[in-house]
């Protein structure tokens, strides 16, 4: 029997996949079902349904068609990643996963301390403030609606929702929903993927390297709406002495000549997405496209994206169909490899928005082998 993860997009699903692959599993990480292939023994596929953004109904239909695939070829899952500040249709999701598996304990839990986010009496905090009252609330495309996790969630004698305030919470809130007889799930955040992982990793599959690209331009693609994200593209713009192309998607020919001509001369471009977000889905495709033809036209092989949804469609108009993930640079900042037909090998960096300190892009940098090496 094989293993497999659900996550809603793929910035989670990388995030949940580095969890594994730290415990010593390979992962590849894939969406259309079509392309979920046998692969090594032990290997752990985790499918991305990139259903953050969709209306409740849609997002059910599609973690239900998930589910059944996975169940007719036999295969097990493991974990279902959630967003750590509730965004998205969390709740019907969760009512599908809860149809499927009804025999199941089920934990809940999206806390991920080391980003701030923490479960205190049922409610979600961000850095101590209840997640309804931070930007998460306020974000364009999926913004939060609910912090409590009972009213989510529903009344449900199966489930259980810890405290969870620091990484022991989350190691106990696993061992004691996994001690009793008898089958059970965890769903939550990429922080909650860690100990669940290593409770799995017995079951371990070969963790060869997939192969890095030679070093070469680097490009930094922020399409986050987020605006820590700013401050870390202007920490390394002015650590390496680079420019911030700030991307129009009305002009988008400016922030290409602008970002050709930085990887010229200075080997690195940054571009950032614009901070209005009235259309977030217009800014985010043009962001894409913008990445697509920088790559493509100028020998980009490096690549660091913030945003799972501008990551997905970067990785749609390369055509990579799978995804191996390599590492963790920092929590919620994760390494993958891919290859793209048309450019042959990549090496990607991507984090949520939100995640990070202000020298978090610098630190990417660095592990792509870009200009935040000292």
């Amino acid at each position: 029997m094989s293993d497999w993860f659900l996550a809603d997009d793929l910035s989670g699903a990388l995030d949940a996949g580095a969890a594994f692959r730290a415990a010593g599993r390979r992962v590849r990480l894939v969406e259309a079902a079509d392309d979920w292939r046998p692969g090594p023994e032990g290997e752990l596929v985790g499918v991305n349904t990139e259903s953050r953004n969709l209306a409740p109904e849609e997002a059910a239909a599609r973690v239900a068609a998930t589910l059944a695939h996975a169940s007719a070829r036999g295969a097990r899952l493991v974990f279902k990643k959630i967003d750590s500040t509730l965004r998205g249709p969390v709740a019907a999701e969760l009512a599908v996963v809860r149809r499927h598996f009804p025999g199941h304990r089920l934990l809940l839990c999206p806390a991920n301390p080391a980003a701030g986010r923490t479960v205190e009496h049922g409610q979600l905090l961000v850095r101590g403030v209840p997640v309804l009252a931070t930007e998460f609330a306020r974000d364009p495309a999926a913004p939060v609606r609910e912090g409590d996790l009972r009213r989510l969630a529903g009344a449900d004698a199966g489930l259980v929702i810890p405290d969870a305030r620091d990484e022991g919470d989350l190691e106990a809130a696993v061992t004691a929903v996994a001690a009793p007889p008898g089958p059970w799930l965890a769903v939550g955040s990429g922080a909650l993927a860690g100990p669940v992982a290593r409770r799995l990793a017995g079951a371990e599959g070969s963790s060869r390297p997939q192969p890095y690209p030679a070093p070469g331009p680097v490009l930094f693609l922020g399409g986050s709406a987020h605006p820590l994200n700013r401050t870390q593209a202007e920490r390394l713009a002015a650590a390496r002495g680079l420019t911030v192309i700030r991307a129009d998607p009305e002009a988008p020919g400016i922030a290409l000549a602008a970002g050709a001509a930085q990887l010229r001369s200075a080997g690195a471009a940054l571009v950032l997405a614009p901070e209005a977000r009235a259309r977030p889905e217009r800014i985010r495709d043009s962001i894409a496209a913008l990445g697509a033809a920088l790559i493509g036209d100028h020998g980009v092989r490096r690549v660091f994206v913030t945003g799972g949804e501008t990551a997905r469609a970067l990785a749609a108009r390369l055509g990579l169909r799978k995804l191996f993930v390599a590492g963790t640079i920092e929590p919620g900042l994760v390494l993958a490899t891919a290859t793209s037909p048309a450019t042959g090998p990549l090496l990607l960096a991507v984090k949520p928005g939100g995640f990070g300190d202000a020298d978090t892009w610098v630190r990417a940098a660095a592990a792509l082998g870009g200009p935040g090496r000292a």
